[in-house]
């Protein structure tokens, strides 16, 4: 442990060379203890106390911690006085980054998101999804049926070629869109959606990104959650393995 302490010491007092930080406090104190002397020389001239002379060399050297800082951060050279090369690098890197980061919190903006509601009982349902999901009984479902003629893999939405797509994963039952029996296609703006003649009809609804989405992603907590579609639960449950793979919000 010892040994590692020795290396990063080592370390920060060969950056601290690099950046002249020796260099420039001898610089300081030497200009200090130059002009200390030449005002006591010169105080009696102007009849100013000792205690002013004192007081400005106190001051010069408790200005030493900061000059130090600056000399870390900043180098003095014939281009004048600029960031120190390293650093100036690392923030460009660093707003580059940032630049490059997705503007709302929850998934690509590009894509826009989609909205699965159905009726649990009286009571409405409904989970945002800005990312590709299953339909199934199958525990690894976002959209979960609690019935046997449901495959458990049943259909999947998913997001190419800048549309949103359904497709029968080649189900027993099949998959209707809008009372249509599907293989693939793509996702209208809003439609009816069945896994099962007899069962729970979904509605799925299209966000545009932008706006739209801004405005319905502010309706759902945040936090990925698990759709249950069945007909005696709560309808909506926390998965925890869902929370490694982000991308829906619920309510």
């Amino acid at each position: 442990m010892s040994k590692g302490l020795n290396e990063r010491v080592m370390a920060l007092l060969a950056e601290a060379k690099r950046r002249r930080v020796f260099r420039t406090a001898g610089v300081y104190l030497v200009a200090v203890w130059g002009l200390s002397q030449g005002a006591v020389e010169l105080a009696p001239l102007f009849g100013a106390p000792d205690w002013i002379v004192r007081a400005g060399v106190i001051a010069a050297v408790a200005l030493l911690p900061g000059v130090v800082v600056l000399a870390w951060m900043f180098d003095i050279g014939r281009s004048g006085i600029v960031r120190d090369p390293h650093d100036a690098a690392t923030l460009e890197d660093r707003d580059g980054d940032i630049a490059n980061m997705s503007t709302i919190i929850g998934g690509e903006t590009g894509q826009g998101a989609v909205i699965v509601r159905w009726r649990h009982g009286e009571e409405p349902k409904s989970v945002i999804f800005t990312e590709d999901f299953l339909i199934g009984r199958g525990s690894d479902c976002r959209v979960r049926f609690y019935d046997p003629l449901v495959s458990r893999k049943h259909a999947r939405i998913y997001h190419a070629e800048g549309e949103w797509h359904v497709e029968d994963l080649g189900s027993r039952n099949g998959t209707l869109v809008d009372e249509h029996p599907i293989e693939r296609v793509a996702l209208p703006s809003a439609c009816e959606m069945r896994v099962n003649e007899a069962g729970p009809a979904l509605r799925i609804e299209r966000v545009a990104p932008g706006a739209s989405m801004q405005t319905a992603m502010s309706e759902f907590p945040p936090g990925p959650m698990v759709a249950h579609v069945r007909n005696h639960s709560s309808g909506v449950s926390r998965d925890p393995r869902a929370a490694s793979r982000s991308g829906s919000r619920s309510r």
